[in-house]
């Protein structure tokens, strides 16, 4: 009998999916509200298109009255533009596992006045109605201009021989703590011809990407050999509702443990492609280990005077500031020392909301006044990282030449790439004009995998007699040297070292030994926290919700944070 039912549940949702779209689609007509995710794919095509490659282009005129936009908090209906996609091309192979590839994965900057956008790997799939109707869903995101705010949909496109057709895209989910809003509506795709596209190439990319992943298994698996762990702990639902949580995981031995990506309407699809703002985490995963890699190369880049490098700061406060206070926000120029006073003020809207090198330089080199001795006070500031990456811009210019970029010849050169992490990761945000300026404290963009996987290559390199970051300041970010163990902040148990922040865990979980858990943190309810060579744990939230304490007595469980 439940065989029968859930047979029927199942056939029911697929015809679901032909009619939804057949009314959408073929009559133009926008459904009332957003539909549920399962509804936007189905199975996979049996039979492929003939055409193996080509180019989309969707497009939607200002006057689209097929749009809608609803903030979801006031249940506002905004028609400001927000509601319209900007211009999406995309360039695509189909490979024999009916997945669509885009050429193009990283972010897509746009001369839209609201958004840029990635697009990632979709299907082709069938109509249950109808076998000779099939369908391309891609996963999409939009991004806020100059921000990194990341809002995740799909792309229904109907695969046709015809020149033209409409398509429909849905948004029901975000990591985006100050605007959440469900979008859907329905624009105009162009088809054409492109066989300039080197397919097999682009095929392959992908392949070695998909290969490179951790083995993954959901996050309920872990209660097979953990019966006692409680999941709804690990979510942290008693602070974070499960709508704002995006996704979540765990790192045990080299296996990631990942939750589903919940949206307003249902599980994401395209969950293992889910694009995630790293917000503060860059602070890490790019200025801190910008860092370490060059402190292999260049033993004094600690000391590197921040006068030296950017002229804007040949000014009294900046006498005596090196590369490593700005890696620890300890450079002595602040206006309160009280946490988050600085960086909550109104007044710092002008460093984030400018869009050139110049303007934001001058904020963070003229803003903050010499309050005391450089290297003694902690002082949260993302404009100091930015200055950082100005610096070490700078420093390799004049070390590799004129054409060297922080961003591009450090971080993706030699790490991410490497690493094979996604092409989501390739991009960072930059300043809006000829200097393109990486953001450096933030504005990186990631996938599930990547977090967890630079997670673990991060404490790897700790370890390691070949590493290729400089061992001695990786090991005091990391709490592997007790005689470093960093700057006190005005939370007594927590610490900040080399871009790391570090949690006592005598504190939390009286644990017998001296135990500090280093972990990176992002805007919004971001936390990456290490837990061994081989282990770690992660959630990206939007709910301002930092403390992630109710989780430590379920990753004890999993016997990954006393120290024996």
């Amino acid at each position: 009998m439940r065989l029968t039912l859930a047979l029927a549940l199942a056939l029911f949702s697929l015809t679901a999916i032909g009619s939804e779209l057949k009314l959408m689609l073929a009559e133009h007509k926008l459904p009332a509200q957003p539909l549920n995710m399962n509804q936007l794919i189905g199975q996979p095509a049996e039979q492929l298109p003939a055409k193996k490659q080509g180019r989309l282009i969707l497009t939607m005129p200002s006057d689209n009255t097929q749009a809608k936009l609803i903030q979801n908090n006031s249940k506002q209906l905004i028609s400001d533009g927000r509601q319209l996609l900007p211009s999406i091309q995309i360039d695509y192979v189909i490979n024999p596992q009916a997945e669509v590839i885009p050429k193009v994965r990283h972010l897509n900057v746009t001369d839209h006045p609201y958004w840029d956008y990635f697009v990632g790997v979709g299907k082709i799939w069938t109509s249950p109605e109808n076998k000779t109707k099939t369908y391309m869903s891609l996963p999409f995101s939009l991004v806020e201009k100059n921000e990194n705010c990341v809002h995740n949909g799909v792309l229904v496109v109907p695969v046709k021989q015809q020149k033209t057709a409409t398509f429909y895209y849905q948004i029901s989910s975000e990591t985006c703590a100050y605007f959440k809003a469900d979008f859907w509506g329905l624009g105009q795709v162009k088809y054409s011809q492109f066989d300039e596209l080197d397919a097999k190439s682009i095929a392959q990319l992908y392949q070695q990407e998909k290969n490179q992943r951790l083995p993954l298994k959901p996050l309920s698996a872990l209660t097979e050999h953990y019966s006692s762990v409680n999941l709804d702990n690990l979510a942290l639902k008693q602070s974070i509702k499960s709508k704002d949580m995006s996704v979540l995981g765990v790192v045990k031995n080299q296996m990631h443990y990942r939750s589903d990506c919940k949206t307003r309407t249902g599980n994401y699809p395209f969950c293992s492609q889910l694009v995630l703002p790293s917000y503060s985490t860059a602070k890490t995963l790019f200025a801190g280990l910008a860092m370490f890699y060059l402190a292999k190369e260049f033993k004094d880049i600690f000391e590197q005077p921040v006068n030296q490098w950017i002229n804007a700061c040949q000014t009294p406060q900046w006498q005596g500031v090196n590369f490593g206070h700005l890696l620890n926000m300890s450079t002595g120029n602040y206006h309160s020392a009280k946490y988050g006073v600085d960086e909550g003020s109104n007044k710092k809207l002008a460093f984030f909301n400018a869009t050139s090198h110049s303007k934001k330089l001058a904020f963070a080199c003229q803003h903050y006044p010499r309050k005391n001795t450089p290297g003694t006070q902690f002082v949260y500031h993302t404009s100091d990282t930015y200055l950082l990456g100005a610096g070490l811009n700078a420093f390799i210019k004049s070390q590799w030449g004129e054409q060297a970029d922080i961003f591009n010849d450090v971080i993706v050169k030699q790490i991410f790439k490497p690493l094979g992490l996604s092409a989501i990761s390739r991009v960072s945000r930059r300043t809006q004009d000829n200097t393109a300026q990486p953001y450096s404290g933030y504005g990186l963009f990631f996938n599930a995998d990547d977090l967890a996987r630079l997670s673990i290559f991060v404490q790897q390199q700790a370890h390691s007699a070949n590493s290729i970051l400089a061992n001695q300041p990786l090991r005091q970010a990391l709490q592997l040297d007790p005689n470093n163990t960093g700057l006190g902040t005005d939370y007594g148990h927590i610490n900040y070292q080399h871009s790391f922040w570090a949690q006592d865990m005598r504190h939390n979980l009286e644990c017998k030994k001296d135990t500090w858990v280093p972990f990176m943190s992002g805007f919004g309810g971001i936390t990456v926290a290490l837990l061994g060579q081989d282990n770690s744990y992660y959630y990206v939230s939007d709910s301002h919700q930092y403390n992630w304490q109710p989780a430590l007595p379920e990753l004890q469980k999993l016997q990954l944070v006393c120290a024996n």
